[in-house]
């Protein structure tokens, strides 16, 4: 069979649901040369026969079908109990965006509208079954963590019925396990680490806690990512280095120790360790690889720490590791969903979510909101032209003089082709179009390879702006309205910023 670069590693399934037999030829056809198994369902209403049959990795799913439209098709899908996660891709000849919406809610992972490039049909599928492999290991790691629960469950039966002194501490040990997993099995990163340390400061009477955790850049550096009793800000520069002897120690030993109980090998690391006032050392393991460490301060009533504390603390660790390993893959997954693959800007999807969340505040607070649609001019002859690496690279570089040229609070999204979108919470009109000017011109003055192939000499964009509440007073409206002035800004003459607000007063003297 003919190899090709996007051929997957290994043999995905892709079911296609589709009432035109043309349609599954050319699809199966297209995806059978890139090793995809490919079935076929002609008649939607046997969608759900076809899947548990078949257990398909995706589903490429029209949207108009005589039976049973795709939506409902969807519905249907998602009500099953799965073994793992199923994308399913909308294909659809209907370009209003309502139906596009309806799609995506009805729990549609993506669309692609007809007729489309079979390279962008490959890409979204590729991007799919990314998402897959990514929610898949991350149910692995839950139940991972979920087995570590039941293990400890285990532990603390057999240690009741050993000895019936221990009833006390027991008792303990499993209000702190039941208290730690409600914590830990959050997916948020930050508040799962700022609430584990808070916990376990109230559960080990410890006047401080660190938490270090292998840089996710350079897995040779450990810093610092979160601290309770500490109020010097100095704290976040600590760094500690997988070359240390200390790691190796720890590697062999696999459990918590105190400070003070290590030998003079560790001579280098121990003093910054003390100066800080860390007396207890707990690593975090996933598998046999250190992924960080949990450091106590002094106990908070000036003893000794327990060893059944110590236990506690080193079970503790173990939870939080495969938390903490799940919360990060859980960022991971949300960023790639929200995230285009060609620009590294935000998405569509990420756009609609926030020009919503921002007309709740604006509305809230009282404050203006503006939009700008930016358009690339002639892109169409570019790419045709020079190709689509260079089209992309052109893409890239507009993208990258968006990000520069806005505040952190702004949001800057790939609206769709070679066009963006700007969301300026807080900036009226005169803002807005002072903004958009700059961007005009800094992209007019950027080198574009081979841009004197372009109409006008050189490679240029138009912008649309619309600003709440003057010119709109809905999330929808407000992209209509700046729509129209980048379609007006693009009739008349391309290369230049147009306020719907311009468009509105010209009718009117007219």
């Amino acid at each position: 069979m003919e190899m090709h670069e996007n051929t997957p590693v290994q043999p995905y399934k892709i079911l296609i649901v589709d009432d035109e037999l043309p349609v599954h030829k050319l699809l199966s056809a297209y995806l059978k040369k890139y090793c995809f198994v490919v079935d076929s369902c002609l008649n939607s209403q046997q969608i759900v026969e076809r899947i548990q049959a078949f257990q398909p990795d995706l589903v490429l799913l029209d949207l108009m079908m005589p039976e049973l439209d795709g939506i409902s098709a969807t519905r249907r899908v998602r009500n099953l109990d799965l073994a793992s996660y199923l994308p399913i891709i909308m294909l659809t000849a209907k370009k209003e965006t309502r139906d596009m919406v309806i799609a995506l809610e009805a729990g549609a992972d993506d669309y692609i509208t007809k007729p489309f490039e079979f390279d962008e049909l490959m890409a979204r599928i590729n991007n799919m079954l990314r998402l897959k492999k990514l929610q898949d290991r991350l149910v692995h790691k839950t139940e991972e963590l979920n087995e570590a629960n039941q293990q400890i469950s285990r532990l603390n039966h057999v240690l009741v019925q050993t000895n019936k002194q221990l009833q006390k501490k027991l008792y303990d040990f499993h209000r702190l396990f039941d208290m730690s997993y409600r914590v830990m099995s959050q997916l948020q990163f930050q508040g799962l680490v700022s609430q584990s340390l808070s916990n376990i400061l109230v559960t080990f009477s410890a006047r401080s806690a660190v938490l270090l955790l292998v840089n996710k850049d350079d897995s040779d550096i450990f810093e610092v990512v979160e601290y309770k009793g500490y109020h010097n800000d100095a704290l976040r520069k600590f760094r500690l280095y997988r070359h240390d002897k200390l790691f190796h120690y720890l590697e062999l030993a696999r459990k918590v120790f105190k400070i003070q109980e290590v030998g003079g090998e560790f001579r280098e690391i121990i003093p910054a360790m003390k100066s800080l006032e860390l007396e207890v050392i707990s690593p975090l393991f996933r598998e046999d690889d250190i992924i960080g460490m949990l450091c106590l301060g002094p106990n908070a009533k000036d003893e000794e720490y327990a060893e059944d504390s110590l236990e506690a603390l080193g079970i503790l660790s173990n939870m939080l590791a495969v938390a903490v390993n799940n919360a990060r893959t859980f960022e991971q997954i949300k960023a790639l969903s929200y995230t285009d693959g060609m620009t590294g800007l935000h998405n569509y999807r990420f756009f609609r979510m926030r020009i919503k969340e921002e007309f709740a505040r604006t509305r809230r607070e009282n404050t203006p909101v503006s939009l700008l649609i930016l358009d690339v001019d002639y892109f169409k002859n570019y790419n045709d032209t020079l190709g689509h690496p260079a089209g992309d690279e052109v893409l890239r570089k507009v993208s990258a003089i968006l990000k520069k040229s806005v505040r952190d609070n702004d949001v800057v999204a790939r609206y769709g082709g070679e066009e963006f979108a700007v969301i300026l919470p807080g900036t009226e009109k005169i803002g807005a179009h002072t903004l958009a000017e700059r961007i005009r011109i800094k992209v007019e003055n950027t080198a574009f390879f081979r841009q004197e192939i372009q109409p006008n000499g050189k490679l240029t964009i138009s912008i649309g702006i619309a600003t709440f509440p003057e010119d709109a007073l809905t999330e929808e409206d407000l992209i209509l309205h700046a729509d129209k002035a980048l379609y007006h800004a693009k009739r008349t003459g391309r290369n230049k910023v147009v306020d719907v607000a311009e468009i509105h007063e010209t009718v009117d003297s007219v």
